[in-house]
């Protein structure tokens, strides 16, 4: 770097804050700028140091943090260099410098793309909007379903560079009820964006949405049990539990025949988490309607005759 280009560069740096040009943090930052200059890099970390313990306000701070960076570039510590600028942004996030290009290749690139990785941009800065990849999908909260509640769900959240919303930044701005509130954050955590751009550069953006909320449509209760015996034969109870209560969710319109094959393979979910008590439940459960029914005249299919028959056996033998 030559030395007419540093100093043009401590120029556009210390003309934004004349107040602080004359205090002592001001001129260590100034003597650490000309060592960076001259590459003596352990003299100009003293006066760094020295400049950031002195400073009176945020924004001497701010640019001490910023020469930090430069130096640990200079040095080949990048990583620190980065750090250093995320620092400086959080301080104040447009300190304002210009000409990094000037001192060494790259760093301006650098510096660039931690300020657009850490600055949130509104829709009107953006060439291009950040637009979905995956559609959200929401897990319909089970105690709403026999309300059938729906209605517009409002939310604002960050997405960053990479397309991922930052989960913390989730905010509802209106919803139908509170009960959607933590299902609708995760779904939106999940939802993976193609990132807005400046330039052609990815940045950090805020965006809003607006998606309507609606509960799901019935769904047949036979194939859902079907399902479950078949999760159950493959080691996996627990989803069989799972997808029997939802075979059992009033929506789907169970009949009692339907509810007692629902009862009687619950039992033998339990039995394959080897939890001998619910299983039993389940099962004395799911044979005494199946029993009451029968005494009704209900004429059972032969499947469900054969699965009773064979859990009663099992239950006499245990």
């Amino acid at each position: 770097m030559s030395r007419g280009s540093h100093l043009a560069l401590v120029v556009v740096l210390l003309a934004a804050a004349p107040a602080a040009a004359q205090s002592r943090s001001a001129q260590r930052l100034a003597a650490a700028q000309e060592l960076i200059g001259r590459q003596q890099l352990d003299s100009a970390d003293i006066d760094l140091a020295g400049a950031l313990e002195t400073a009176p306000y945020i924004m001497d701070s701010c640019w001490a943090y910023v020469w930090r960076g430069v130096l640990e570039y200079e040095r080949g510590h990048y990583r620190l260099a980065r750090l250093s600028f995320r620092r400086a942004f959080a301080l104040y996030p447009e300190p304002g410098i210009r000409g990094l290009d000037t001192i060494a290749p790259g760093l301006a690139t650098l510096f660039d793309g931690e300020f657009r990785a850490i600055r949130t941009f509104q829709k009107w800065d953006l060439d291009q909007p950040a637009r979905w990849v995956t559609r959200p999908q929401l897990d319909y909260p089970r105690e709403l379903r026999t309300r059938r509640l729906s209605g517009y769900a409002v939310v604002r959240m960050i997405v960053d560079t990479l397309g991922r919303v930052n989960e913390e930044s989730i905010e509802i701005v209106d919803i139908p009820d509170s009960a959607f509130t933590r299902p609708v954050k995760q779904m939106m955590s999940h939802v993976v964006f193609s990132p807005a751009r400046i330039g052609g550069k990815p940045v950090r953006s805020l965006v809003a949405c607006k998606f309507n909320l609606t509960p799901p449509s019935p769904r047949d209760p036979v194939r859902l049990i079907e399902r479950a015996r078949v999760l159950v034969r493959t080691g996996l109870p627990d989803s069989a539990l799972t997808l029997l209560d939802d075979a059992l969710d009033p929506v789907n319109g169970a009949t009692p025949a339907v509810r007692v094959y629902a009862e009687l393979v619950r039992g033998t979910a339990w039995r394959a988490k080897h939890d001998t008590a619910r299983a039993a439940g389940s099962v004395q459960l799911g044979l005494g309607h199946y029993y009451e029914l029968q005494a009704q005249g209900v004429d059972f299919a032969p499947f469900l005759r054969s699965l009773a028959d064979s859990l009663r056996l099992t239950a006499r033998r245990d």
